[in-house]
């Protein structure tokens, strides 16, 4: 089964995160909780929130959902692997979706968007991803790093 998430308007974090991971997460921060759990129903997402309010109202219909109730970004996704079996093996720009838009990028080679990027960043870099919808571009920078590093965090965590 293909895991899809709908993350309420308190994660956008965690939602992006996920989203770097490779899973379909959608964000909504201007959604009332009815219209959230009728869309997480139409479309078989699983809802994470920190709203307890919501989260017994979604679990009422059938949807299954994960209550966050850490503030730690580490403990919070231990808190959805508890609950949800996720596969975190790496970060790759080749299974990551757009953090802007949620949907799939696909590679795309450098000279093709030299004018759309910075000269440093096409100097370090040789690997580009460009969102099939809405065009944003990305590249292997520092965040894949700091991404790696959280994804060994939350491994460390669920060995403790």
């Amino acid at each position: 089964m293909k895991l899809l998430f709908l993350v309420d308007a308190m994660l956008g974090n965690i939602a992006r995160k996920l989203q770097i991971f490779g899973y379909d997460s959608e964000y909504k921060s201007n959604i009332d909780d009815l219209e959230l759990i009728k869309k997480a129903k139409n479309e078989q997402r699983i809802i994470i929130s920190k709203d307890r309010e919501l989260i017994i109202k979604a679990k009422k219909q059938g949807i299954i959902s994960v209550h966050i109730t850490k503030e730690n970004e580490i403990e919070q996704f231990l808190e959805i692997l508890e609950q949800i079996s996720l596969e975190l093996d790496a970060v790759s720009g080749d299974r990551a979706r757009c953090t802007k838009c949620n949907s799939l990028t696909s590679q795309i080679d450098k000279s093709n968007i030299s004018d759309k990027i910075p000269q440093k960043v096409s100097e370090f870099n040789d690997k580009f991803w460009k969102c099939n919808n809405c065009d944003q571009i990305y590249w292997e920078g520092t965040h894949i790093k700091k991404m790696q590093e959280f994804l060994e965090k939350i491994k460390l965590g669920r060995r403790a």
